[in-house]
């Protein structure tokens, strides 16, 4: 599942790619993958904003919004011409310059809304995991008032929002923390760590244009380059890189 790195990268792409640029139409394939909650017409709107919070992206329309969810297998391709493979693709957004912005889905879980506002959907999320808000403290405040494991609560999106396994896997192994260690006894020092863990990882992984494990695509088609630099992810078994121990994975 794309996480905070891969859709920020996918955002900063649309950034330069579709802003500013008008709807057309979208052409919806299959469709489970377009949630229409609003009454407001999209053709004719301008793309005025690109965002992101935790895994959700968001395109502020002229009166009204698109909020997509990539969720395990979405990518949100942008294509100039026609004759591209349209194997998996559930929607189509179509501009007035003949450009598309193409939503492939192979397992059809992912979803784009169309709402009045990307608060509609986005309200029900925590802070963004690199919100610069979100400090050391304040980080350690919403941890403290958890007590489930540490890992179920970074996975949850409620309080702190991107941050999937891939991600929690590896800042846990850096901070030296079990992953079934629960939050509220996990000293402050190891919170600390996590803190810094956790950014280090997410800038750099975004830096490295995400993680590409199977599906994970950027918005030309390209794969991420982060998967390179995993410690702990998908390497049961093998040498750890701290200790020399074999890696094994907690169920």
């Amino acid at each position: 599942m794309p996480e905070l790195p891969e859709v920020e990268t996918v955002a900063r792409e649309l950034r330069v790619l579709i802003l500013g640029k008008t709807i057309q139409d979208i052409e919806v394939v299959w469709y489970k993958s377009f949630d229409n909650q609003s009454s407001i017409p999209i053709s004719g709107q301008v793309i005025k904003k690109v965002g992101r919070k935790g895994k959700y992206l968001s395109l502020q329309l002229t009166r009204s919004a698109l909020v997509i969810h990539l969720r395990m297998t979405g990518q949100l391709l942008y294509s100039t011409h026609f004759d591209y493979d349209n194997t998996h693709i559930r929607a189509k957004i179509r501009f007035n310059d003949t450009t598309e912005l193409l939503f492939k889905d192979t397992r059809k879980f992912g979803r784009i809304y169309h709402v009045n506002d990307a608060g509609d959907i986005l309200y029900k999320i925590g802070m963004d995991a690199i919100d610069p808000t979100l400090d050391v403290d304040l980080f350690k405040s919403l941890v403290k008032k958890s007590s489930v494991n540490i890992k179920s609560f970074l996975l949850a999106q409620n309080k702190i929002a991107g941050v999937g396994n891939i991600y929690a896997d590896e800042s846990l192994h850096r901070a030296g923390i079990h992953p079934a260690s629960l939050s509220n006894k996990i000293p402050d020092v190891k919170l600390r760590n996590l803190h810094t863990h956790l950014l280090d990882i997410l800038h750099t992984a975004i830096e490295n244009m995400g993680s590409t494990i199977s599906d994970y695509r950027d918005s030309y088609g390209n794969v991420g380059n982060n998967q390179r630099f995993f410690r702990v992810y998908q390497r049961t078994g093998e040498a750890c890189l701290n200790c020399s121990m074999p890696i094994s994975k907690v169920r």
